[in-house]
């Protein structure tokens, strides 16, 4: 194994093995367009486990779960819940620890809790599947999902959340999540209190770029700006990521930008367009494009630089996290309204936050982990997921020391001081500007 680069934290993350080391089984990336225009009119807008037996002690399966009221989510209404020892999640895909094809993780959470999971994999955008589940809602029937995973950037969840179509959580069943939780999973601005989710894992929409083209790539989300690279820029046309890179260009942070702060930074993106800087905008394809040499820096998902380097002949592909930050975001779990086991799903929920899980989960996974006690994990397994990592090893390939040094896993404080949040749309008036705005940037390229 080569050793690792240097690393300069002010100019970006290079590709030593702890951040961008490759798995056997390659995987698809995590990251879909997550455009709001699929959106329906007017919807645009451990061993031993903490807290688990005590939680699940005493609490039988024969009551049926009770009907969903205006109540729904209040402690009268949970203490009426029973656990029904079935749990149904849907996840994305390629986004879970595997060995010989098996989940280590759900099988453990099995023989602990008696509890079977369902898992399944139809995510593959957040507004799809938001589309997918959202007529069974306004039947007021089951979604045939007890646990769902969606991204803060996307429209879907706010739409969840302001119809009140997800399950207020059982506070009361997440003694891990307050325990284990770290400061990036813990009362984020789209959920104060973490009312209605909890993360699954996270990532950066940053910048990547051809380091043996861009030699002198600085520390600033300028040089997507920067004349020296005119047509060999790519942009995202995601409406998300393009207004919220162009508001940090102006020193604009997106999560508290105005409507004014909008039409600035849309005008400076249409300069940068009209300059002749930006080749294309691109969806999740332009990967390929910096792989293929046609551009040599471009906005990027933390996960597709990983990726790429998974392969000999793209090292030179390069993460940057600018100084004005990268944009952080995170794919949520919850449970949607009239669930029919969601009992069942705070137990799964709050399972994930031990870190001797989350451990397992990362060392396959590689995203944000929101437990930073896996860390430790890692680096000197105990129990379990001794036994688990060990096994996990030749399909994965390096030690799990690799995961728990990377700052893409576990970020410094100067990466989580760097990470930027998103706007969230109170209403579809709003959204329905914001699109207004950077929609045509892209669209007319």
């Amino acid at each position: 194994m080569p050793q690792p680069a240097p690393h300069d934290p002010d100019i970006g993350l290079h590709a030593d093995p702890a951040v961008w080391r490759g798995l056997t089984a390659r995987r698809v990336s995590r990251r879909g367009l997550l455009r709001a225009g699929g959106l329906a009119a007017g919807a645009a807008a451990v061993a031993g486990g903490t807290g688990l037996a005590g939680l699940l002690a005493g609490c039988g399966d024969a009551a049926p779960a009770a009907a969903v009221t205006e109540a729904v989510g209040t402690t009268a209404w949970w203490s009426k819940q029973r656990l029904h020892h079935t749990v149904n999640f849907a996840n994305w895909p390629d986004y879970i620890d595997v060995l010989h094809g098996k989940h280590p993780t759900l099988e453990h959470f099995t023989a602990l809790t008696g509890i079977s999971v369902n898992y399944t994999e139809p995510v593959s955008d957040n507004v799809g599947f938001f589309n997918a589940i959202k007529p069974s809602i306004e039947r007021k029937e089951y979604t045939g999902y007890d646990i769902i995973v969606t991204t803060t950037n996307s429209p879907a969840l706010g739409e969840l959340i302001s119809n009140n179509w997800l399950i207020p959580l059982n506070q009361s069943m997440m003694a891990n999540f307050r325990k284990y939780g770290g400061r990036l999973a813990e009362n984020p601005p789209w959920d104060p209190g973490n009312t209605y989710t909890m993360p699954w894992q996270s990532g950066w929409t940053a910048i990547g770029y051809n380091s043996a083209v861009v030699t002198t790539p600085g520390s600033s989300v300028g040089i997507l700006f920067d004349s020296k690279y005119a047509g060999k820029v790519g942009m995202m046309s995601d409406p998300q990521e393009l207004g919220s890179v162009g508001l940090l260009a102006i020193g604009v942070e997106p999560a508290t930008s105005t409507e004014a702060d909008w039409r600035k930074a849309a005008t400076f993106l249409r300069k940068q367009k009209s300059d002749g800087i930006v080749r294309g905008y691109y969806n999740q394809n332009y990967i390929d494009n910096l792989k293929s040499g046609e551009i040599v820096v471009s906005q990027a998902y933390s996960g597709d630089i990983f990726q790429a380097n998974l392969q000999q002949q793209y090292r030179d592909l390069q993460l940057l996290m600018p100084l004005e930050g990268g944009m952080f975001w995170t794919d949520n779990m919850c449970i949607p309204l009239y669930a029919e086991n969601p009992k069942d799903a705070m137990a799964l929920m709050d399972y994930f936050y031990q870190p001797q899980v989350e451990a397992v989960v990362e060392y396959y996974n590689d995203y944000v982990c929101p437990v930073p006690g896996a860390q430790q994990e890692l680096l000197n397994p105990s129990g379990w997921a001794a036994a688990t990592l060990a096994a996990m090893r030749p399909e994965v390939g390096e030690p799990p020391s690799y995961t728990a040094d990377s700052p893409l896993v576990f970020p410094t404080a100067q990466y989580q001081a760097r990470s930027r949040t998103y706007f969230q749309f109170s209403d579809p008036a709003e959204l329905a500007l914001w699109n207004s705005l950077f929609e045509p940037i892209a669209a007319s390229a």
